[in-house]
């Protein structure tokens, strides 16, 4: 029987030191997708900061103008969520290689705010990181909000290259309010809008155009980052008033969810004014090659 057990002590022993690799690389296995939303469930949502480190590596570039540079500021915020009631909700989260965008809506005591948070993920660790938010107006053109609607459909089987081109050349459209082809080709009928500044459906966002181009706006976008994932396309963009005096400057993350036909359904948006100062000095729309 002894010469039996040494063996199968050694086997054991072999399983438990592949069961430990196998845990210890869990994190490197998972989508840039899972992984920000694994790092917002457990850190974020359920204020668990015991996870820090299972996200967080050794370094962490921030671009979001409100937060300082490194870990260690960013350990500082989330210990500082953790120690409040904040309530926060996530709303969908689209990833794409080393990328990943996650919508969510935060309640802070009696005021909402929806956040778009973009990382870029190295080796199983969020490293890298944009954001843009912005808290709901008091009244909208529709009743949808900014927030309500589906998650990512990841098994829709869409053509993403086309997704990606459609949603930018909508996006162009308010470059040039002389052409409205995009939006009569690829925005369907029953459009979903939850920008507070339009109506529903196709005819709201036409509308909108026509108004903008009656004051004579004008604009140019930047395109900074598209992330797509089954049915959703994010764009991160720069938007630049041309006929503004101050704050010209708008970030801006478009989120399109398309129909099994290659239309735009529905859309969400966050808009935040950028002031030109940050606590780092990163640029907020510059992402790496």
């Amino acid at each position: 029987m002894k010469y039996l057990l040494s063996p199968l002590l050694i086997f054991a022993s072999l399983l438990i030191f592949v069961s430990c690799d196998e845990n210890d690389d869990i994190v490197n296995e998972l989508t840039s997708a899972e992984i920000a939303r694994g790092f917002y469930q457990e850190v974020i949502v359920e204020k668990n900061m015991t996870k820090f480190n299972k996200y967080i590596g050794d370094t962490y570039k921030q671009h979001a103008p409100a937060y300082a540079d490194g870990v260690e500021p960013l350990r500082e915020e989330l210990q500082a969520n953790a120690n409040s009631d904040n309530k926060i909700e996530i709303l969908r989260v689209v990833g794409e290689n080393d990328y990943a965008a996650l919508h969510s809506l935060w309640t802070v005591g009696s005021d909402q705010y929806i956040y778009v948070d973009i990382w870029r993920v190295e080796d199983g660790k969020l490293v890298e990181h944009w954001d843009q938010y912005q808290s709901p107006p008091s009244e909208a053109e529709n009743d949808n909000t900014m927030h309500a609607g589906p998650d990512t459909n990841i098994n829709a089987q869409q053509n993403i290259s086309q997704n990606k081109e459609r949603a930018i050349a909508v996006l162009k459209t308010f470059d040039n309010l002389d052409d409205l082809s995009a939006v009569e080709n690829f925005v369907a009928d029953e459009y979903i809008q939850h920008n507070p500044t339009a109506a529903d459906k196709k005819t709201g966002l036409l509308d909108l155009m026509a108004f903008l181009k009656s004051i004579n706006y004008q604009s140019k976008t930047t395109i900074a980052k598209v992330i797509a994932q089954g049915d959703m396309v994010v764009i991160h963009s720069k938007v630049e008033d041309l006929n503004a005096i101050e704050n010209a400057i708008s970030g801006v993350i478009d989120i399109f969810r398309f129909d099994n036909n290659g239309m735009i359904i529905e859309h969400w948006d966050v808009i935040e004014t950028m002031t030109g100062q940050s606590l780092n000095n990163n640029d907020p729309f510059e992402y790496p090659n």
